[in-house]
């Protein structure tokens, strides 16, 4: 933040007029101002002389400055307003008023974001004498002179006396700058001061003024004030382990917004979402977050799961919570609708030109895709099928983004490909490399045997519709790699972040597998398939719907009152929805025609670029 004190003349016989003006300013011009980072503009008068102060938010002063001028409805205000002023000598840039030379301020560290909380002084300092070996030629010898390339530091006031009375006072800030043979002294106090207090203060300063005398001090008239707006506050939550430029751009955009609030996962609640410990403990997280310069606070998230924040959140009290796509829930939506929370979701944009990051990307370079299931889920397990064949219609997904552990994404059984292929899957039979996987994952013994659904789905690229009939591995397989038809798929499928499986979420609970939910499961994925391979976003809406209902009514545990929370928040948006994998939380898939906000876009693996 900077301070900016100016001066110019007013016509006497403009002052009136200029008075009214500035009673009446221009909607426009004001929401000028603001945007141009310009806080707390004051205006005051004395005789023919305007003085102005204000505080500077921005980080680029001639470029705030140059976006005001080059504003119609301001330009519009300057043409009423310049010609009842004279500019004054010592202009810089060919700017229109004078910058007045400061020597010295003081600013409590008490934050008041009520304007009505404070008062605003202004006087002007008149009659000192000034020292004959430092005077001007032409001013007489009867005023103090001090150029401004004298100001700085050895003028700044008595750092006893001066903090003292200020504090006792009860000042906000304090500021002393001089033009020439006046003096300017601008005051912002928390309540009204005693007149005999002010006098107490203008002695102070007068003290500590260089040369002889003691200045009048005349009191301007304020003239036009802008309320300084109240300094929200903005809240944002994660992990932050391995901190990397992608966390710096959010935390930078999020700050824009307000004061920021960081709040971060505990190492259990992160082991628990991410199937993992973070690299960097919470403390090492925290240090570095409290190190920003965007970052007002840093807290630890004292909850557990992906709400763990609530309580930190509630201390903080809000105006806006922000997250990323990838961090969008509606839950997180629901929750700041109930206590009156702005809620805004960010893209993921890298700053400038440099590349996008993740932790994950950090943590190791890895390619091996996640996959998702379109429809069909549960008929790779052969006590499904057996009452009825049917196909699994899967994509493979590029990880461009960490998706969420226990999710539905496949992330146990990529995690195990990761143990045997490390960062990339070989070159091979991509069903030979899918066969191995999934009795690496399954090994002999094994009680409850992973569908062979997620393994193909990994390793195979494009689209692919598994066919089964009652056996654990695909009697046949359809693979499609038509660009047109994968990036139509990509255009209208979109993800909503639900939160990961709760750790003792059991969805073969309550189950009622027969006949007729199996045929119902296995017609709505055929007719997906079908509505892929016509690129009808409405079909395909419908019967991935079609085939969550039926899956639904064989395994009611998958849904439960938050999931369809969630599905009710975008209903009315999408043509179809369903659940990654088998529920219980995870992603929301989405069918749209058009880009839906805070939704997680993904990236189909291609078959050119498998290695």
């Amino acid at each position: 933040m900077d301070f900016i004190t100016n001066i110019i003349k007013l016509k006497p016989e403009r002052i009136n007029e200029y008075i009214i003006l500035h009673k009446h300013v221009f909607p426009d011009v004001l929401d000028r101002i603001a945007a141009s980072n310009i806080r707390n503009y004051s205006i005051f008068l004395h005789d023919d002389l305007l003085f102005s102060f204000y505080e500077y938010h921005g980080e680029d002063h001639d470029a705030d400055m140059a976006a005001m001028a080059g504003d119609q409805s301001t330009r519009e205000w300057w043409t009423l307003t310049e010609p009842m002023q004279s500019p004054l000598p010592g202009r810089k840039n060919g700017g229109w008023w004078t910058e007045t030379g400061k020597v010295f301020q003081r600013i409590n560290d008490t934050v008041v974001n009520e304007p009505l909380d404070i008062k605003r002084y202004a006087f002007v300092g008149m009659g000192r004498k000034r020292d004959e070996e430092k005077g001007r030629e032409g001013d007489g010898g009867k005023y103090r002179g001090i150029r401004n390339s004298e100001l700085g530091t050895r003028h700044h006031c008595h750092p006893g006396r001066s903090r003292g009375a200020a504090l006792i006072l009860g000042i906000r800030q304090l500021h002393l700058s001089i033009h020439n043979d006046r003096v300017f002294l601008y005051i912002e106090a928390f309540e009204d001061v005693e007149e005999n207090k002010l006098n107490e203060l203008k002695s102070l300063v007068s003290d500590q003024l260089p040369g002889s005398g003691t200045p009048e001090w005349i009191a301007m008239k304020p003239v036009f004030h802008t309320d300084m707006p109240k300094t929200k506050k903005v809240f944002v939550t994660g992990c932050f382990d391995m901190l990397h430029s992608g966390h710096i751009a959010f935390i930078e955009e999020a700050s824009r917004h307000g004061e920021l609030y960081v709040s971060i996962g505990s190492d259990e609640n992160v082991q628990q979402l991410k199937g993992r410990y973070p690299v960097n403990n919470q403390e090492e997280r925290m240090y570095m977050l409290k190190s920003l310069k965007y970052v007002k606070e840093c807290l630890l998230n004292t909850g557990f799961g992906i709400m763990d924040f609530t309580e930190e959140l509630k201390k903080v009290q809000p105006d806006i919570f922000i997250v990323n796509e990838d961090g969008n829930t509606p839950a997180k939506a629901a929750f700041c609708h109930e206590h009156g929370i702005e809620y805004k979701v960010l893209k993921r944009i890298p700053h400038a030109n440099l590349p996008r990051r993740s932790t994950t990307g950090l943590r190791q370079e890895c390619s091996i895709p996640y996959r998702i299931d379109i429809a069909g889920g549960w008929l790779d397990q052969p006590w499904v099928s057996k009452h009825h064949p049917g196909p699994v219609i899967t994509v493979s997904v590029e990880p461009t983004i960490e998706f969420n552990y226990r999710s539905g994404m496949a992330t146990s059984t990529r995690r195990k490909a990761i143990e045997i292929w490390k960062t990339a899957i070989p070159a091979g039979d991509r069903e030979q490399l899918a066969k191995l996987l999934f009795t690496y994952e399954n090994p002999p013994g094994t009680k409850e045997v992973a569908g062979s659904q997620d393994a193909l789905g990994i390793v195979m690229p494009g689209v692919n519709k598994l066919n089964y009939a009652g056996e654990y591995w695909p009697h046949a397989i359809d693979s499609n790699h038509d660009e047109d038809i994968l990036q139509w798929l990509e255009g209208v499928l979109c993800l909503v972040p639900l939160g990961p499986r709760v750790q003792d979420y059991n969805v073969l609970d309550n189950t009622s597998i027969n006949a007729q939910g199996a045929k119902a499961l296995s017609v709505a994925a055929e007719a997906c398939w079908e509505a892929i391979m016509d690129k009808d976003t409405g079909a395909l809406g419908t019967y991935m719907r079609a085939s969550f209902e039926a899956q639904a009514a064989m395994f009611p545990n998958m849904v439960d009152e938050t999931i369809l929370a969630g599905i009710a928040a975008y209903r009315d948006r999408v043509s179809g929805w369903k659940l990654s994998g088998a529920g219980g939380g995870g992603y929301l898939i989405l069918v749209a025609d058009k880009p839906l906000e805070g939704a997680v876009k993904i990236r189909i693996k291609r078959k050119a670029n498998l290695y």
